[in-house]
């Protein structure tokens, strides 16, 4: 129940550090200032009047430019009795600066440095710089959950990225936002996904949907929904990183209430600190482990000891075929899936007319959308639901980029069922490196995969940029990556019911002899699957039914129990 709270509260944490950016850096609305000789009590001008006679409207939408201002000598303009500007006056840049409208925004960092006009291209760079962070960091920080642990990696990251949070407020140049969000980058990634795992670690196969998505379901959108108004009631985007950042020292609590995985530890050899944390959870149950249970931990844990591949990296996922294609397809998995989703999110700026509703419903659609995967994937599985739905999700982009920008109702709708499609599969996707990866390497290879991920991240900002070209061509190009991403991913295995594999040997062999229609909710078998299942209870029985059974007869499975429970 403890690790079920703590991801909850790490998915609260992930939306507001992964999203959080984009509320420091929106560009309020705004336009030229102008020459202050206007503003002199003599002329009697409102703030209207003067905008009228200094900005210059667009020809086609009738909007003011946001980014030119009329040159011309405007004492002698208003002494002259004009009833307006005239549009064939000539032009120049925002030579006094900017005037911004709070009415709806408030203060950003934009807005603050004047990341605007000639600037625009600031807030993207300094997001996308963010990821670089997250792309040089993950794979060194997987690698250091499988080799010092899962719990103090958790610890420091959060630590860290809260530490570089807080002191982002702070800065008033754009050298040292980019320099702290990058630090933040550098651990955003690695404190979500650790946790992840560690849950994955302690549940068992028919419990792993319910406890990987729930969290999900509720608390990352319950922070997606809050944090465009938690912006806006703060209004101010100093207090609004200290705030959402100083969530995260809640972390230096975690050693005294959260477990190390017991998976780890007995991979590791570990087993008195396996065993300790087993009677902890024995005890909570009323019950007591048996010299059994004890001894065939201690067996398990001195054969893991002294095993060769303990010490494995992502690199060793290279080295055997059915490993290195899977590998690979998580890979291309991930890019697809942050791209398109991180691009869908972005984009909601550009929907709607109000960023902050926009965001909201397009947040909510979490809510049903992992509710909706939860089911799927229990009886469709995890492989055609991941390809089905990054398939449908590209379909609607495409369709998006064929309707007229004026269109924005329709837009609207297809653009939150994009969203829903893509968050539906990016739920499975985070929940398929887990359960693929054995886990000698689980930590270093999910740190790899989520390092691509973070490239396409580092994409996204300008992908969602090229709306100034035109409306069309983000959604065409999230369109088309989704469908081949999502054709690529029949190539997985199904992983529903299966038992997690723990060594480089089991990662070749499990899954195999699945064909590319295979449903194990339809009837068919794995033709391997008896073979599998055979060779690998003693492993199974030891991590699967560690803490159920231990916890609830104080005894450890018989390989006959397990193989029934399995089947």
């Amino acid at each position: 129940m403890m690790l079920f709270m703590i991801n909850c509260y790490i998915n609260m944490i992930y939306a507001f550090v992964y999203f959080g950016q984009l509320f420091m850096t929106l560009t309020p609305p705004h336009w030229c200032a102008a020459p202050n000789e206007l503003f002199d009590s003599d002329l009697n001008l409102t703030l209207e009047q003067i905008k009228e006679l200094t900005v210059p409207k667009d020809e086609t939408t009738g909007k003011f430019a946001k980014c030119k201002m009329y040159q011309v000598n405007f004492t002698q303009v208003v002494g002259g009795n004009l009833s307006g500007p005239d549009p064939t006056w000539p032009t120049t840049t925002c030579i006094n600066g900017w005037t911004y409208d709070f009415s709806l925004y408030y203060p950003t960092i934009t807005s603050q440095l004047n990341w605007v006009c000639e600037e625009d291209w600031k807030p993207s760079l300094s997001q996308s710089l963010f990821f670089v962070g997250a792309f040089m960091a993950s794979p060194v920080l997987g690698w250091a959950s499988d080799r010092w642990g899962r719990l103090p990696i958790i610890v420091a990251t959060n630590v860290m990225g809260g530490a570089a949070g807080v002191a982002s407020a702070f800065t008033n140049s754009f050298v040292a936002f980019t320099s702290l969000r990058f630090l933040v980058g550098m651990t955003f990634d690695t404190h979500y996904t650790v946790v992840y795992i560690l849950l994955l670690e302690y549940v068992s196969s028919e419990y792993r949907t319910i406890m990987a998505n729930v969290p999900i379901m509720i608390f990352l959108t319950a922070g997606l929904c809050a944090m465009p108004w938690l912006a806006i009631y703060l209004h101010d985007w100093s207090t609004f990183a200290i705030v959402i950042h100083a969530l995260q020292f809640i972390s230096l609590s975690f050693p005294w209430v959260v477990p190390e995985s017991a998976r780890w530890l007995l991979s590791k050899g570990r087993t008195k600190e396996t065993v300790d944390i087993i009677t902890r959870a024995a005890h909570m149950n009323k019950k007591s482990l048996t010299p059994e249970v004890i001894r065939e931990l201690e067996e398990f844990g001195n054969k893991q000891k002294n095993a060769k591949n303990t010490q494995a990296s992502a690199l060793d996922l290279f080295k055997t075929p059915v490993l290195r294609l899977r590998f690979h397809v998580l890979c291309v998995m991930w890019l697809v899936m942050i791209l398109a989703y991180d691009g869908h999110v972005r984009n909601s700026e550009h929907i709607g007319s109000n960023v902050f509703v926009s965001f909201t419903l397009v947040g909510f659609v979490e809510l049903p959308a992992d509710f909706l995967t939860m089911v799927l994937v229990e009886k469709v599985g995890r492989r055609h639901t991941t390809s089905i739905t990054l398939v449908l999700s590209g379909l609607a982009c495409l369709v998006i980029a064929a309707i007229p920008e004026t269109y924005r109702t329709s837009i609207m709708a297809l653009a939150v069922t994009g969203r829903f499609l893509i968050t539906m599969s990016i739920n499975v996707g985070q929940q398929y490196p887990v359960e693929v990866l054995p886990t000698v390497a689980r930590g270093s290879g999910a740190g790899l995969i989520h390092t691509l991920g973070n490239l396409t991240g580092f994409i996204s900002p300008y992908v969602v940029y090229l709306s100034k070209i035109g409306h069309y061509l983000p959604y065409t190009i999230l369109g088309l990556v989704s469908i081949l991403g999502g054709s690529i991913c029949v190539l997985l295995p199904e992983t529903l019911n299966q038992i997690l594999p723990d060594t480089l040997e089991d990662g070749e062999t499990f899954f195999t002899g699945q064909g590319y229609c295979y449903n194990p909710c339809a009837g068919s078998r794995n033709e391997d699957g008896d073979r599998e299942l055979e060779h690998h209870t003693y492993i199974d029985s030891t991590f699967q039914a560690l803490i159920s059974t231990a916890e609830n007869t104080g005894r450890i499975p018989q390989e006959e129990e397990v193989r029934e429970r399995v089947a």
